[in-house]
Order: C-alpha cells, then structure tokens, then sequence
C-alpha cells in the first residue's frame, strides 16, 4: 500500500514539475517574443539603411562598413536563437533547420532594397 502511494506521488510530482515547466517555457519566450516586437522598428530602420541584412541563417548580420547598434542587433539574433530552440525542440528537428527555414520566410517578405543571404552565402539587395 505505502509502495503504490508513493508511486502515485512520484507521477504527481513528476506531472505537476512537468506542467511548472512548460508553462515557465511559455511565459518565458513570450517575454522574449514582445522584446523582439519592442526592437521591431529599429531592426526595420537598419535594414532600411542598409545597416544589417538577413543572412541564410535567420539571423541579422552587418553588410557593410557601418555597425550601427550592435547591441540591438545581438539581442535580436540571442532571442531569435532562444525562438528556434523551442521550435526546434517542439518539431524535433535541429535549431539550424529551424532558421534555414526562417531564413526563407525572411527572404519572401523582405522589402525591395534589403540586404538578404542566398544558401551559397552571396549577399543580394532585393
């Protein structure tokens, strides 16, 4: 009796830490996600100014000489990173499939003049 009750606990306990986390993961990468809508416009704006592009990757890299708010632009790409580890972990595929594909919805909503990355590595303005 006292085995089967402390199994019981065990599977409680187990799915009560289980349900803790997920939820912690989800409020986690929507704190990360409304940080990506804050910096949103200043990302646009440097991309506009032809600042930084979007590389085959789904990240943003410098195309030119100019490094214009590096800051910005490496937390952009750590939450970007921290968005394609859950997918990648959700779909059960690598966090590089994940924003190779990124990477490609990237390209088909770019703007005429953007800096993007083709698969061998070119860089191209739209």
């Amino acid at each position: 009796m006292k085995t089967k009750i402390f199994a019981s606990f065990l599977i409680i306990t187990f799915i009560a830490g289980f349900f803790t986390c997920a939820l912690s993961l989800a409020a986690d990468i929507n704190a990360v996600k409304a940080n990506m809508e804050k910096r949103l416009p200043l990302v646009v704006e440097l991309k506009s100014k032809g600042i930084v592009g979007e590389d085959n990757n789904g990240y943003l890299q410098f195309v030119g000489g100019k490094r214009e708010k590096e800051a910005t632009v490496e937390a952009e790409n750590q939450d970007r990173k921290e968005v394609y580890q859950v997918i990648a972990k959700k779909e059960r595929v690598s966090v590089e499939q994940v924003g190779q594909r990124r990477a490609l919805q990237i390209i088909n909503k770019a703007r005429k003049g953007e800096w993007l990355q083709d698969p061998n590595g070119k860089w191209y303005q739209k």
